[in-house]
C-alpha cells in the first residue's frame, strides 16, 4: 500500500538551486507545492558555486536572492585572467561589477548551504520538503504520477504538474523518455578549502599553464573552491589517496604572483574532491510534455567551462513558474515561449563555450601559441572579447556577430 497525497498542484523532483527556487516562487505564489530531495541533509558533493549577475538578476526575479546573502555569498569584483604565456604583472584583470545595474559582480557561494536555505524559504512559504526522498518515478500523461519511497513507506502523489530538476543525472528526464547526446571536451575537479588568507578576496583567478586550466574562486575569510580542467586522457591524475594533494599542489604555477604560493602552501581542505567528465549535454526529444518540465541541466547545458550553469538554471525555473502562476493552462502548448528562448539561449552558450574550451582548455605549445595570437587579437580590438560577455550578461545581450563563424575563424586563425 502506498500512502496516496491529494490536491497537490506541483511536484519538483529535485532539491538543488533549479528545483529549491521554483519551490519557493511557487508555493509563495499560492501553489500546493511538494518538493523531493533524495539527500537527507544537504552535502557538499561540489556543483556549481559560482553565478553570473544576469542570474543573480533572475534569482531577485524569482525572490530567491536572500538566500544567496543568508548562505554566504561573496561579491567578486575583478576577474585576473592569468596565461603561462604572459608574465603575471601582465595579465589582465577586468571590472566585473559593472556590467548589470543593480546586481554588480558575479557571487561565490557554498552551494549545499544556499540549496537549504531555498528549502527552507519554500516550507516557510507553505511547500511541502520531503529530505531523504528515494526512487522517485515519474510517469507523464494528463494525469502525471510520482511515486517515491520516504522512511520505508511507499507514498503516490498525482499533481497537476511535475518539474524535473535532477540535474546531469536526468533521472526525471530518462524516466519519461528524453535521452541526451554528450560531448566531452575535457575533465575536471573541484575542492573547496580555506587558509586562503593572502588571496586577495575579490579577485577571481582564471589561466592556463603546461597541461591545466585552473581557477580560484572566493568565498570570503579565506575560504575558495579551487578548480582544474585537464586533457580527458589524464582522468586519473587526481585519483587515489594522494589526488587531493596532487590537485592542491598543481597550483604551483609560474604565471601566478610569487607562483600561487597563497594558494598551494596554505590551502587547507574543507570537503571533497570531486572529479568529473565536463560534459555537455543536448536534448534529444520535448523537454516539455503532458504535465511535465524538465529545468536545469536535466533539460540540457552548456560545458562548464563557461560557468553559467546556475544562471541558466534559474531563467528556466524563473520562465517555467511564470506559466504556472500566470494562469491555468498548463499545457505543453503554454511553455512555446520558454521553449522558445531556451533553444536560442543554449545555441549561443554552446557556441560560446566552444570557444573559451578551444581557447583555455586544450594544451601544448600549439595551443600556448593560439592563446598568444587571440590575447594580441584582443588587445588590438577589444571586439574580439566579446564572448567573454556571456559570463556577465544574459545570452540576448551579447551581439550577435560574436556567433557567427566567422568570427570564430577570425578568433583562432592561424594569423593575427
Amino acid at each position: 500500500m502506498s500512502v496516496e497525497h491529494t490536491g497537490v498542484d506541483v511536484v519538483v523532483v529535485g532539491g538543488g538551486i533549479a528545483g529549491a527556487s521554483g519551490a519557493a516562487n511557487l508555493a509563495a505564489n499560492g501553489l500546493s507545492v511538494v518538493l523531493l530531495e533524495k539527500q537527507e541533509t544537504y552535502q557538499d558533493i561540489v556543483r556549481g558555486e559560482w553565478i553570473a549577475p544576469w542570474g543573480l538578476r533572475e534569482a531577485q526575479i524569482l525572490g530567491v536572492e536572500d538566500a544567496f546573502g543568508v548562505g554566504g555569498a561573496w561579491e567578486i569584483r575583478e576577474w585576473t585572467q592569468w596565461d603561462e604565456t604572459v608574465a603575471p604583472a601582465e595579465a589582465e584583470t577586468v571590472d566585473m561589477t559593472r556590467f548589470v545595474p543593480g546586481v554588480g559582480g558575479p557571487m561565490s557561494f557554498p552551494h549545499h548551504t544556499v540549496c537549504e536555505l531555498m528549502a527552507e524559504q519554500a516550507e516557510e512559504s507553505g511547500a511541502t520538503v520531503v529530505m531523504g526522498a528515494q526512487r522517485a518515478t515519474v510517469t507523464a500523461g494528463l494525469h502525471p504520477e510520482v511515486r517515491y519511497t520516504h522512511q520505508g513507506e511507499d507514498h503516490l502523489i498525482r499533481p497537476r504538474m511535475v518539474i524535473g530538476a535532477t540535474g546531469r543525472g536526468c533521472t526525471v528526464g530518462r524516466q519519461v523518455g528524453v535521452s541526451m547526446a554528450t560531448s566531452v571536451h575535457h575533465w575536471g575537479g573541484g575542492l573547496r578549502v580555506s587558509g586562503l588568507d593572502d588571496w586577495p578576496m575579490d579577485v577571481q583567478a582564471m589561466g592556463t599553464e603546461d597541461d591545466k586550466m585552473f581557477m580560484v574562486f572566493p568565498q570570503g575569510d579565506g575560504v575558495a573552491r579551487l578548480y582544474i580542467n585537464f586533457p580527458t586522457a589524464n582522468r586519473e591524475r587526481y585519483r587515489g589517496a594522494e589526488g587531493m594533494s596532487r590537485f592542491i599542489a598543481d597550483f604551483e604555477l609560474a604565471c601566478l604572483p610569487d607562483r600561487g604560493k597563497a594558494v598551494y602552501a596554505a590551502a587547507e581542505p574543507l570537503g571533497p574532491l570531486k572529479l568529473w567528465p565536463s560534459v555537455a549535454m543536448f536534448p534529444e526529444q520535448p523537454i516539455v510534455m503532458d504535465g511535465v518540465v524538465l529545468v536545469g541541466d536535466e533539460a540540457g547545458n552548456a560545458d562548464t567551462v563557461l560557468g553559467t550553469g546556475l544562471s541558466c538554471s534559474l531563467r528556466d525555473t524563473r520562465a517555467v513558474c511564470e506559466v504556472l502562476t500566470g494562469g491555468d493552462d498548463w499545457s505543453p502548448g503554454a511553455f512555446d515561449a520558454y521553449l522558445a528562448e531556451r533553444k536560442f539561449r543554449m545555441e549561443r552558450l554552446h557556441f560560446g563555450a566552444d570557444i573559451i574550451a578551444k581557447l583555455h582548455c586544450e594544451f601544448g605549445p600549439e595551443a600556448a601559441a593560439r592563446r598568444r595570437r587571440v590575447r594580441a587579437l584582443m588587445a588590438d580590438n577589444f571586439a574580439a572579447s566579446v564572448t567573454g560577455l556571456l559570463n556577465m550578461v544574459p545570452p540576448e545581450d551579447v551581439p550577435d556577430f560574436g556567433f557567427s563563424e566567422f568570427f570564430a575563424e577570425r578568433l583562432f586563425r592561424e594569423t593575427v
